[in-house]
């Protein structure tokens, strides 16, 4: 038996080559188009606090009654489920908070519609005129056909309500 060290040569021509890379940017081309256009990632809701210079770090804590127990609250939801979204906020003002979505009626509801990667800012006013430790809640809800359902999406601000000294 031989030991045949010998190397293949291919030699393409140049339809061929032509060919070959034809196919490679076909293929390129279908494989860019899946990525982008059939493989989306799942869609997701945004929804934020801010304060009142429109960042997220200087909340308010203490409310004092009949000094600034009424405020706003900037909020901000984000649609990106890749449609147009049918919103619902509820505001909840409760004394405690364990389970989402809370069971309490809503303080405040506001209903709007969004287009994919659109946002919806609006101030929140809110007053609470008793005494206490509160948690102001926001929950997202989107409409799916006629009801709404609940997003698991929701925002928690932590507040003290006080009288003034009057010393």
């Amino acid at each position: 038996m031989e030991n045949d060290n010998s190397t293949v040569t291919i030699k393409l021509d140049k339809a061929h080559t032509a060919v070959a890379i034809a196919l490679i940017l076909i293929c390129c081309m279908v494989g860019g188009y899946l990525i982008a256009n059939i493989i989306k990632p799942p869609g997701y809701h945004v929804m934020y606090l801010l304060d009142n210079q429109n960042q997220a770090v200087n909340y308010i804590e203490t409310l004092i009654i009949n000094k600034n127990n009424t405020f706003t609250i900037p909020l901000v939801v984000t649609n990106n489920m890749h449609a147009t979204q049918e919103y619902q906020v509820q505001v909840k003002i409760v004394h405690n908070t364990f389970i989402f979505p809370v069971d309490a009626p809503a303080y405040k509801t506001y209903e709007f519609t969004l287009n994919n990667e659109h946002t919806w800012n609006n101030q929140i006013p809110l007053t609470i005129n008793e005494e206490g430790k509160y948690s102001i809640v926001f929950e997202l809800y989107v409409k799916n056909d006629v009801n709404y359902s609940y997003t698991d999406n929701f925002c928690l601000l932590h507040v003290d309500v006080a009288t003034a000294n009057t010393d």
